[in-house]
């Protein structure tokens, strides 16, 4: 179940969850989808050979579920979320299951799961260290957790730096999610918290810049960029009513989206790709 605002749907939780649950959310999490697609399915193929059993947490609409399923047709897949999935024919070696991992043990064995994935979850979560904790506990020695995260925070490594409203932008979100004990900067700590748990015998981790306006050497990365920018466009305008009410307005917003585009400013949310393999 959602709960609604004037236009969009949102999850049903306590958690400061910033993002809609809806339709026009899933279609944007597909694009982004599609765009990492080659690197997951590369990534996907070569970390565990034949696993049992697959893990997917905070699942959104399951499309990264049905491509491990088909990736890996003999392994049974489980994705989990806190709101429905949205209707669609699952691969028979995939099984949903409406859990909320923050305030609820989950319904499986300690050391059951080959693989475990989850993608831009932690970033919405209250005491994420602890659930990241949690989570492990359910990964088999020699199993991989494999987490792709971004920092909602803007960034900008060019000559001409970070403009006015994108700042405006990091000050609100990062003082609105830190005072509900959330953590928008967990992609870029991923690496050192995984390596803190002493629970892995190695961790593996990327980190892609994508310039919103799509300014790059690399046709690839000019790509990403792009449909990245179309994604922050979705973003900033689905964001909850609450964040509206400390000052993100939908003026502010529109300025901070033509910011991250000017060509003239190479401003990007870092893409965080963490892969480790349990002791």
């Amino acid at each position: 179940m959602a709960s609604m605002n004037e236009t969009r749907a949102f999850h049903e939780t306590n958690e400061p969850y910033a993002l809609p649950n809806d339709a026009q959310e899933w279609e944007r999490r597909n694009a982004q989808r599609h765009q990492l697609l080659p690197r997951s399915q590369a990534l996907l193929g070569s970390i565990y050979p034949e696993p049992n059993r697959i893990l997917e947490i905070g699942c959104g609409s399951g499309a990264w579920a049905i491509q491990a399923a088909q990736t890996y047709p003999k392994s049974s897949v489980i994705a989990i979320d806190i709101s429905p999935l949205p209707s669609r024919a699952l691969p028979p070696n995939t099984q949903f299951l409406q859990l909320n991992v923050t305030d609820t043990a989950l319904p499986f064995e300690q050391e059951s799961f080959d693989i475990i994935h989850a993608r831009f979850f932690f970033l919405h979560l209250r005491n994420w260290k602890t659930i990241l904790t949690h989570i492990i506990s359910y990964l088999k020695p020699r199993g991989w957790l494999w987490i792709e995260e971004t920092d909602i925070y803007f960034r900008d490594d060019g000559p001409h730096g970070l403009g006015p409203f994108c700042k405006k932008f990091n000050d609100i979100y990062l003082s609105y999610m830190s005072s509900r004990n959330v953590d928008p900067l967990a992609g870029s700590s991923l690496s050192s918290v995984l390596q803190d748990t002493n629970s892995f015998s190695q961790v593996n981790c990327i980190s892609i810049k994508c310039p919103f306006n799509g300014n790059d050497t690399d046709p690839r990365i000019q790509l990403m960029g792009r449909v990245w920018y179309s994604s922050l466009q979705r973003v900033v305008k689905g964001l909850d009513p609450k964040l509206i009410e400390a000052c993100l307005s939908p003026e502010v917003m529109e300025v901070v989206i033509q910011e991250a585009g000017d060509p003239l400013r190479s401003s990007y949310w870092p893409f965080n790709m963490t892969w480790s393999q349990k002791k």
